[in-house]
């Protein structure tokens, strides 16, 4: 009988198959699972050169997969390179926090921001380059919202990243003032994509130091694999940062998965994301497909709705889709041809909607394809189409916590009958939809605890209920799952990643408690004591 390299006992293992742990182990070779056993079974595999470690009452379980984060961009969020504006609740406030960061970070060559957002400010206005010009006119200042769909700079910055009032994107608008100024507001990934070229230029050296910072912080969440979801064009300045992930990924240096996700556009030839999928196809970094937007966010008005806004009656959504169904159409069911699986940003239940009947007209076309298309965020949907999500086989992907980041903004745009069903993680898996679980970090922490909390008591960090439909929470052991089993799925990996089965890579993480066991409020609360990545221990937690 083969022997294990090391060996996680504990009362409590979850693998991610069943709906409750049970007292057993889990053995590892090389970078696989070599049996998980219930009981004492597990001491077979302990040979005289196993490491064991004895966890008595905590939880072993798989690791975490956040198969909606922006890497790239959270890397860069998460280092001393950027400030942090969330806790803003104006724009004078920002713009403050954001001077005191230039004050004190004079080296820097350009400012970087990032966490505004209209719901902190008490639904205020859009803000302007005025307040930042005034406040530092020397530098370029880029600040992006919590959501990661605008971009607030200054004249400086607008100048550097070549931004021009006659711009026309595809999608998305270059703001200007009634007289045809700049206002320094670009809103949606194809209008500000030359200002986060600018925003996330860093030499090669410093973006090894970003990137292992990031790595060491992901590793200590318990998450085992990450994703980029930015969507970014075939660029060199995008290949250069695939460049570097690789030579990491060659010295060792990698200590979660990396997927990425190129532009969809409204392309029709993919050559270049065939290039793509072929030079990166590792099981550590690989290129898994294609990201596409069909709407914006409702907080600026952008979301596509079904029925006008609540509070903007003249609108189902400004600028949106944000390309024309029929060209969005024709590209989906080139890129399924071409056999790359489609992820669509679709935040409200009118682009939803249009995304599934999209995707059933690629099936149609390509016939049943089996490539793991999935819909994102869903923060709002007509009840008639949750069922389309089993019957279509498209993934729904969600964001618990993004409830609590809305602070009910969505009452005030779509009113109380719409928001019964925002959200509706329970009435999807009812519906026999495969739900998983994200953060989109940086727009929240990819801490998975948080999202956990979330999911199973739909409360913000205090306690309070969000949102009005209660009903809508989830079991732990069905949020759980939607964070490691079916968020495997969306990668097309359920055959090695998300579970702890014999032969499995070996992604393995271990809590400071079993959440099975505790009180729904303590989730939050908890920490990682051991990450384990492709069989290797990256992050084991100093207890005192």
């Amino acid at each position: 009988m083969k022997k294990a390299d090391l060996v996680l006992k504990s009362n409590a293992v979850f693998t991610s198959l069943e709906d409750e742990p049970f007292k057993g182990g889990v053995a590892i070779e090389g970078n696989r699972i070599l049996a998980v056993e219930k009981g004492d079974s597990i001491d077979k595999y302990i040979g005289p050169s196993t490491e064991v470690h004895e966890y008595q009452d905590k939880l072993i379980m798989p690791g975490f997969i956040d198969s909606h984060t922006h890497y790239f961009i959270g890397a860069v969020s998460s280092s001393d390179h950027i400030c942090d504006v969330t806790a803003s609740t104006s724009e004078e406030e920002c713009v403050e926090m954001i001077k005191q960061y230039a004050d004190t970070h004079p080296h820097e060559k350009r400012i970087l921001g990032i966490g505004w957002f209209p719901a902190y400010w008490d639904n205020a206005p859009l803000p302007s380059k005025l307040s930042l010009d005034a406040a530092i006119p020397d530098r370029p200042v880029y600040l992006i919202s919590a959501d990661v769909h605008t971009f607030w700079m200054n004249t400086k910055a607008l100048e550097e990243a070549g931004i021009t009032a006659d711009m026309k994107p595809e999608s998305g608008e270059v703001c200007t003032f009634e007289g045809g100024e700049l206002s320094g507001i670009l809103l949606e990934p194809e209008a500000y994509l030359p200002a986060m070229d600018k925003a996330m230029e860093f030499d090669r050296e410093s973006m090894k130091k970003i990137y292992k910072d990031f790595l060491a912080n992901i590793a200590a969440s318990g998450v085992t694999s990450i994703t980029d979801m930015t969507a970014y064009e075939y660029s060199e300045a995008k290949y250069n940062q695939y460049k570097v992930v690789k030579e990491m990924e060659d010295a060792g240096e990698m200590t979660a998965r990396l997927h990425f996700y190129t532009k969809l556009g409204t392309y029709t030839d993919f050559s270049e994301a065939k290039k793509l999928e072929k030079i990166y196809c590792s099981g550590i970094f690989r290129m898994s497909g294609l990201k596409g937007f069909v709407d914006g966010v409702t907080s600026t008005y952008t979301g596509l709705l079904l029925e006008p806004y609540a509070d903007k009656p003249d609108t189902t959504g400004i600028g949106v889709p944000l390309a024309p169904k029929e060209d969005l159409e024709r590209t989906i069911i080139a890129a399924n041809h071409a056999g790359l699986a489609v992820r669509l940003h679709c935040i409200a239940d009118g682009s939803v909607r249009m995304a599934l009947d999209m995707f059933e007209a690629s099936r149609k076309v390509n016939g049943n394809h089996g490539l793991k298309n999935a819909i994102e965020h869903i923060e709002n949907i007509h009840p008639d189409d949750i069922p389309r999500f089993a019957e279509l086989d498209i993934i729904p992907s969600m964001q618990p916590y993004h409830l609590t980041l809305d602070v009910n903004e969505k009452l005030i745009r779509m009113g109380e009958e719409r928001c019964r069903w925002e959200w509706p993680h329970k009435t999807i898996l009812e519906k026999g939809g495969k739900l998983v679980f994200s953060t989109d970090y940086p727009v929240v922490d990819f801490n998975p605890f948080l999202t956990l909390y979330a999911a199973v008591t739909r409360c913000d960090d205090d306690g309070n209920p969000t949102g009005i439909n209660p009903e809508e929470r989830v079991s732990l052991a069905e949020a759980i799952k939607a964070y490691t089993a079916s968020a495997a799925d969306i990668y097309d990996r359920s055959e090695e990643l998300g579970t702890l089965e014999e032969g499995k890579l070996a992604d393995v993480v271990v809590i400071n408690k079993n959440l099975f066991a505790i009180d729904l409020m303590e989730i939050q609360r908890c920490q990682i004591d051991l990450t384990i990545m492709d069989g290797k221990i990256v992050y084991e937690r100093k207890l005192s």
